[in-house]
């Protein structure tokens, strides 16, 4: 059933297809070309761990394996992108655009939820090897959806409908969750060189199916989970996670700001969520925050992308040093469920090779909370190295 979904995005890029040229050709107009592109990434890592008392796996791995095809045909646009990391087929973006003006557009498939900046920043685009702590607990991640975009030079605005986070394996049963996203961006300053930008998000979500009990034939009581890896990709054990049982709904937003001058840029967010639950259990709420400043060593300016209101690409020959700092509190006394607060600093040096290679350092240091999963209480130092390949 799982291929089905993947390739129904292909027979319908070749409908339209179909059906345009047999238009074009009734009105004797000369119709688009269709572009079919390639595409793919593989990105390798190295991290060591010195760490207080519980021994971490230090190692290389491919923490990213992807290929897949972009498509252009007329006001149509179609991408594919599948991971192959873990010796797993896992679909990534599977989605069809259409676009109604150069500035408003369509997207139907499995694509990113429009919550945050740094949640919808590519590895390439990124200072340093993973988002934030902050943004991956809160981060909703790839859904199921249709999301309608329009900007313009001072707004930038995407809103979405979105399906069960669990619906590309649908194998739970049980009314599936539903989410309503929107992300909105005032951009004023879009200069070259210069840009700022200040966005706010925000979500309301449905708990997940979560089966049925095979017993008493009722469905299982609901879920939310928050958690989140340490900063790495080679290790990917979570080190903070809260399982908030007779869930009911969430809500969250998250505040953004975005400025670069020149060779400096400042990126921040602040997340914060809210989860109902039934039974008359107490809610849940959790936060974090995260803010990184960034200088060219090596190139002019940064820049930035409009058309999806981040940073753009970056230039061949740049070198990039950053520093972040991240804070993330899972714990909640109020409804007595503690997934763990960490705080941490990290530093990055990146190299642009070319278009498509690019190395990059990183170091992270780290301290949990006494209520986190793994290494609780414990100060850990990470380092990091990359070697990123895209096309």
């Amino acid at each position: 059933m799982n291929h089905i979904k993947y390739y129904f995005f292909i027979v319908l890029l070749l409908v339209i297809n179909t059906q345009t040229q047999r238009l074009y050709s009734i009105n004797k107009e000369t119709p688009p070309k269709l572009l079919v592109t390639p595409t793919g990434r593989i990105t390798m890592d190295a991290a060591l761990f010195i760490e207080d008392k519980t021994e971490l796996s230090n190692g290389v791995a491919f923490s990213n394996i992807r290929l897949g095809i972009k498509s252009d045909y007329d006001k149509w646009k179609l991408k594919i992108d599948i991971s192959f990391t873990n010796e797993k087929l896992t679909p990534k973006d599977v989605y069809v655009k259409y676009h109604f003006t150069k500035k408003s557009l369509l997207t139907i498939g499995h694509f990113l939820e429009p919550f945050g900046l740094e949640a919808i920043q590519g590895a390439s685009k990124r200072s340093f090897f993973t988002s934030s702590v902050s943004t991956e607990a809160f981060k909703p991640g790839r859904k199921l959806g249709i999301s309608y975009t329009h900007y313009n030079p001072f707004f930038w605005n995407e809103i979405g409908f979105f399906g069960d986070g669990k619906s590309m394996k649908n194998k739970y049963e049980g009314d599936d969750g539903y989410s309503i996203t929107s992300r909105i961006v005032f951009n004023p300053i879009q200069k070259a060189g210069s840009f700022f930008h200040i966005g706010l998000a925000g979500s309301y979500r449905k708990a997940d199916a979560n089966g049925i009990d095979e017993e008493t034939n009722k469905k299982n009581p609901k879920e939310i989970i928050y958690s989140s890896p340490l900063l790495t990709q080679v290790k990917k054990k979570d080190f903070l996670s809260a399982t908030i049982t007779n869930a009911n709904y969430q809500a969250k937003y998250t505040i953004e700001l975005l400025s670069a001058y020149g060779p400096i840029a400042f990126q921040g967010e602040y997340f914060h969520s809210t989860i109902k639950r039934h039974l008359g259990l107490t809610s849940y709420q959790a936060n974090g925050v995260y803010a990184q400043l960034s200088y060219l060593i090596l190139g002019d300016s940064y820049t930035y992308s409009s058309d999806r209101a981040r940073p753009g690409k970056r230039k061949p020959k740049e070198l990039e040093v950053a520093l972040r700092y991240n804070y993330t509190d899972l714990n909640c006394n109020k409804s007595n469920i503690f997934g763990g607060r960490s705080s941490d600093w990290s530093l990055a040096v990146n190299y642009q090779l070319n278009n498509y290679i690019s190395f990059k350092l990183n170091y992270s240091y780290i301290k949990l909370g006494k209520h986190t999963p793994l290494a609780a209480g414990e100060k850990i130092n990470l380092f990091q190295a990359r070697a990123l390949y895209i096309f």
